[in-house]
């Protein structure tokens, strides 16, 4: 139903000659609402598009009707002043009443009071008008909406209707119904007692329709519908905004991968590579001439020697020229102690030649050190190198410290 409502509203505002037979079957229909939105909602679009005086009539009448007698709050405090008094009468006839005598299946004698077999029928369950439900459960947003209906209805039919005397006969009719309202809202008879909010709106439609200043009938008769049609071109716009980018091509998809210059390879820029960067680097005269694989970069040839948890941690760039071989060991002071003559001790297995063994060097806590070592190769053949480091800890008195070296394989295809 809000849908349709929504819908209603949106032909109101952009067909006019729709308008007198949508409000006819809106008005057939408001009777039987029972739903304080499409209620609220109905009440908007019948109050901003009633231009006839038979139709702000017949609002008015549907109006009366589902609010009940006014004001409410002395047809309410009536009401329930009558259920107390049958409520009495019901008690003091059943207080007069003997005790029944029944017979049960076995024959024998039950009894039974009048109190327990009275039934709660005596009680006249009065079934409230659908306005007048909503307010008595606490909800005067719907109280605030008919208010701004009966003064756009008061404030049109006084522009329609040049007879003083009706116009302030059905201005009074709606400032009654606005007070009615707002004393029910701080009477304390509904559930919830009414929003500093809604009662503003109410003293607002009440100071509108006795004081009829050009401004305020202005933002009542005409800025709301212009407002709404505001909206409407805004959510059009909005809409064919969106059919426009979901009509676009998408250039670039979600998982296309991003190339970065610096972690690709050296040749990787080469024939279909990205035409911006290669001519970036051809400017700034960065670009890259050799065609060697990143895998097979200084990176790749760096060898762990010892393990992360070991005291002393040991790696080794191993770099290969012909028949020399170059090992650059990175040594890694991980304890707090100090450790004095730190030295790496090498041994070869094969056809390979050290030649001059590496000093002994003192190193801090946390602190490193690099220390090369050159082997000679005397035939290309495959080689190990092996070894350890050995160092003493300041201030102990135990033996050397040993940590055992992984191997490192010389490969015939390095030479």
């Amino acid at each position: 139903a809000m849908d349709v409502l929504i819908f209603v509203r949106e032909a109101m505002t952009r067909f006019d000659n729709l308008r007198p037979i949508i409000i006819e079957k809106l008005l057939e229909a408001f009777s039987g609402i029972r739903s304080v939105k499409i209620h609220r909602a109905a009440l908007w679009i019948l109050g901003e598009y009633c231009e006839k005086v038979e139709d702000i009539q017949t609002l008015m009448s549907e109006i009366r009707q589902s609010l009940g007698e006014l004001p409410i709050v002395d047809d309410e405090m009536k009401k329930a002043a009558g259920e107390e008094m049958m409520d009495d009468e019901s008690i003091n006839a059943n207080a007069g009443g003997g005790v029944q005598k029944l017979v049960t299946a076995d024959g024998t004698y039950a009894t039974q009071s009048a109190f327990s077999s009275a039934t709660e029928t005596n009680k006249k369950d009065v079934e409230r008008p659908p306005l007048r439900k909503y307010l008595m459960d606490g909800d005067f947003f719907i109280g605030a909406a008919l208010g701004g209906t009966l003064t756009k209805l008061a404030l049109r039919f006084a522009g329609i209707v040049g007879d003083e005397k009706k116009q302030n006969r059905l201005t009074a009719e709606c400032m009654l119904v606005i007070t009615s309202i707002m004393h029910l809202g701080v009477s304390g008879l509904p559930e919830k007692k009414i929003t500093k909010d809604d009662l503003d709106r109410l003293n607002l439609c009440l100071k509108v329709l006795s004081d009829r200043s050009p401004l305020l009938v202005q933002v009542f008769s005409g800025d709301c519908r212009d407002a709404l049609g505001q909206m409407l071109e805004a959510m059009m716009q909005v809409e064919q905004s969106g059919k426009e980018g979901e009509k676009r091509s998408v250039t670039v998809q979600p998982d296309t991968p991003i190339n970065f210059l610096q972690l690709s390879k050296l040749d990787s820029l080469m024939g279909t590579g990205d035409m911006l960067d290669m001519s970036l680097s051809a400017a700034l005269g960065t670009g890259r001439v050799s065609t060697a694989d990143f895998a097979t970069s200084k990176l790749n040839k760096v060898t762990q020697l010892t393990g992360f948890s070991d005291p002393v941690y040991a790696e080794a760039y191993v770099n290969v020229n012909q028949y020399d071989i170059v090992l650059d060991v990175l040594i890694v002071n991980q304890t707090r102690d100090t450790l004095q003559n730190c030295t790496l001790e090498l041994a070869t297995l094969g056809d390979l030649k050290l030649v001059e063994k590496p000093q002994p060097i003192v190193l801090a806590p946390n602190d490193f050190a690099n220390i090369k070592a050159n082997v000679k190769v005397a035939s290309t053949e495959n080689g190990i190198i092996f070894g350890n480091i050995v160092y003493d800890v300041k201030g102990a008195v135990s033996d050397r410290n040993v940590v055992v070296l992984n191997d490192i394989h010389i490969d015939i295809m390095d030479y």
